[in-house]
């Protein structure tokens, strides 16, 4: 498997190192099949949240990305976001946030599943 995603793409953001995704080999080999499928770059906003870094940023307190189990995929054109969520449906992806800046994809079970949602 190739994998598409930097370390420090992986790694949260605060600077505190923790890094959950290589965790997650079922995560982050779907999310590499994803890319591939969809044919373009998958830019990651973010990924791992340690708590601190998470509610800083106003995440929901039971993220996905607390679990290293979601990516926040850079995306602000239409031809992108048509291919990235191409890529995400064919690798099994069912929980995607859309917003005008980047998709929000997570594989976590432990929340509800089927679900698409839009950012305002």
């Amino acid at each position: 498997m190739t994998d598409h995603f930097t370390t420090d793409e992986k790694t949260c953001h605060c600077g505190c190192g923790l890094n959950l995704v290589d965790q997650n080999p079922r995560f982050l080999q779907a999310l590499n099949t994803a890319r591939e499928l969809a044919g373009v770059p998958f830019p990651a906003n973010c990924m791992t949240r340690c708590a601190k870094h998470n509610a800083a940023v106003g995440g929901e307190a039971n993220s996905a990305h607390l679990r290293g189990l979601a990516i926040d995929i850079a995306c602000t054109d239409s031809r992108s976001r048509k291919r990235i969520l191409f890529g995400l449906f064919g690798a099994g992806f069912t929980r995607i946030g859309i917003s005008k800046r980047f998709i929000h994809a997570d594989m976590d079970t432990s929340l509800p599943g089927e679900v698409i949602w839009v950012y305002s």
